[in-house]
């Protein structure tokens, strides 16, 4: 379907019609699949870090809100700062199991350290503390 959004997946730019241009494919769309990409802090008790997280577990997240959907309740329902404000006011300060992948890159003479998060899913602490006390007792054994 020629108005389907590109599934290449790639950056799109708007056109001044209003049309959507893919620049990978070099075609245009009537529409676009918007997808989160953000920067955030995750924190335990050893560290503060930046990571990288992406549309599925930004998902996952934000309690499988789209980011299509937020856009459309923030700007075309009239703008809505308070409202897309409060999508990461839930997600802050809540606990989840993150799995990352971390690498070092070199930019220059300088090397960095990147960390994106692939998976995550809530703290489970009735599974987390029974995996704990069968570690214990094994260290015993």
């Amino acid at each position: 379907n020629v108005e389907e959004p590109c599934k290449n997946r790639y950056k799109v730019t708007q056109t001044p019609d209003g049309s959507w241009h893919c620049e990978k494919c070099q075609r245009t769309y009537q529409t676009c699949v918007r997808r989160w990409i953000f920067s955030g802090t995750v924190t335990d008790d050893t560290c503060t870090t930046w990571v990288s997280i992406f549309n599925e577990q930004a998902e996952a997240m934000f309690s499988g809100i789209s980011a299509d959907t937020v856009y459309k309740q923030t700007f075309e329902e009239g703008f809505d700062q308070d409202g897309y404000d409060s999508h990461f006011a839930k997600a802050s300060f809540t606990d989840w199991i993150f799995k990352c992948k971390v690498k070092n890159e070199q930019m220059g003479d300088e090397s960095r350290v990147k960390t994106t998060i692939y998976n995550l899913q809530p703290m489970n602490y009735v599974k987390e503390s029974k995996e704990l006390l069968n570690y214990i007792s094994k260290m015993k054994a």
